[in-house]
């Protein structure tokens, strides 16, 4: 298995990666405090693999906060379903911790949305971590037409990609991460972001729980574990995989948070750099390569 996924990452790295663009999200009266959040990249955590995704191809991002006993989370949650299939949104679906009647909230996914959007009350779904929007009734328009104008949007963040390798050890329950995060540090997306801080999202692609008072059954794409990867454009993390509801049915997702500029913060004195598209760009494909070898060094010692 080693011997392919070299061969794998090898034919990976010489592969050029396509230039793309995108436009610009004008923020409305929903809007929340907070980074926009873009990525999307995933990969089953049941083989080793990699994973590079252009800008101009990364999914709109939806997340849901919900509950099993939730019954009109029920509409909201079919709406989303919808939605991702007819766009390719990905949606995270979050559920609060230390629920006696629902068992599938996580300590990390409670703070990461408490930090970014407040306290959890289901049904809350927030779109591309920037628009929030709360309850079950539709407005002018059904909730499949309302989700898919929100999610649907051309951001302006440049030329990039994002892009990792998932290197999983022959005991099938740890590995090593390394991710890669290539785009435009010029571009005003990013200087007038205090920086980009990376995620790696744990899911359970679906997990059984006919307890719920709902009546779903079938819960998907479960917020397991949410790990900070931190702010630098590249790493390696080792992580050991938690362990499913039921069957074995892990994803890994990465997602990167610009992160706001503090109130009165000027953008060039925040971030000065090179006015150089190609120099700005961070970090180069060569620097994925590096963390390949790191990655497979690290996973041939064990």
């Amino acid at each position: 298995m080693r011997r392919t996924f070299c061969l794998a990452l090898a034919l990976l790295l010489f592969i050029p990666s396509p230039a793309v663009s995108a436009g610009h999200n004008t923020n409305g009266d929903d809007t929340i405090t907070g980074g926009v959040i873009v990525g999307g990249a995933k990969i089953s955590a049941n083989a080793s693999g990699a994973v590079e995704v252009p800008f101009s191809e990364l999914p709109g991002i939806a997340e849901d906060f919900t509950a099993t006993w939730c019954d009109n989370c029920v509409y909201v949650e079919h709406a989303l379903h919808n939605v991702s299939v007819d766009t390719g949104t990905e949606v995270l679906y979050y559920h609060r911790n230390n629920d006696v009647e629902d068992p599938f909230g996580s300590d990390s996914g409670d703070s990461w949305w408490q930090r970014r959007y407040g306290p959890g009350i289901p049904p809350t779904v927030v779109f591309n971590g920037d628009e929030l929007r709360s309850g079950s009734l539709p407005g002018d328009e059904s909730l499949d037409d309302e989700f898919t104008a929100k999610v649907v949007r051309d951001f302006d963040i440049g030329n990039g990609d994002s892009q990792f390798i998932w290197a999983l050890e022959n005991n099938n329950t740890t590995g090593a991460f390394a991710w890669s995060l290539q785009y435009n540090s010029t571009h005003s997306t990013f200087t007038d972001s205090a920086g980009v801080q990376s995620w790696l999202f744990v899911l359970e692609d679906s997990a059984y729980f006919p307890e719920g008072g709902n009546g779903l059954e079938d819960y998907p794409n479960v917020v397991i574990d949410v790990i900070d990867l931190g702010t630098e454009s590249e790493g390696l993390y080792n992580l050991t995989l938690p362990s499913a509801w039921d069957d074995d049915d892990i994803t890994l997702m990465l997602i990167h948070e610009l992160i706001p500029l503090p109130p009165g913060t000027d953008s060039e004195t925040a971030q000065p750099g090179d006015s150089s598209d190609e120099s700005s760009f961070l970090p180069s494909i060569t620097l994925m390569a590096t963390l390949s070898v790191v990655a497979i060094a690290a996973f041939s010692r064990r």
